[in-house]
């Protein structure tokens, strides 16, 4: 993926999902299963307007689960 690519869909991500998050959830909270990881089932349970790009696109490693740093980029 392009590198302008991603910093739109990062941006969108942040859009999308910053009302939400901004309300108190922390990766803790998101991370129902206390797993250390994100998944795209527990952020859009969280977040139920996060596509499937936007979180592709804060998942740097591409491992389908969002760790802490990866989590923080769609935080407000």
């Amino acid at each position: 993926m392009s590198k302008r690519l991603t910093a739109a869909l990062l941006i969108g991500a942040f859009t999308v999902s910053s009302a939400a998050l901004a309300q108190g959830m922390s990766f803790q909270a998101v991370d129902s299963d206390q797993d250390g990881f994100v998944s795209f089932e527990e952020i859009t349970a969280a977040v139920p307007t996060m596509s499937e790009d936007l979180f592709n696109a804060a998942d740097a490693n591409q491992d389908s689960l969002l760790d802490p740093e990866e989590f923080a980029t769609v935080q407000p």
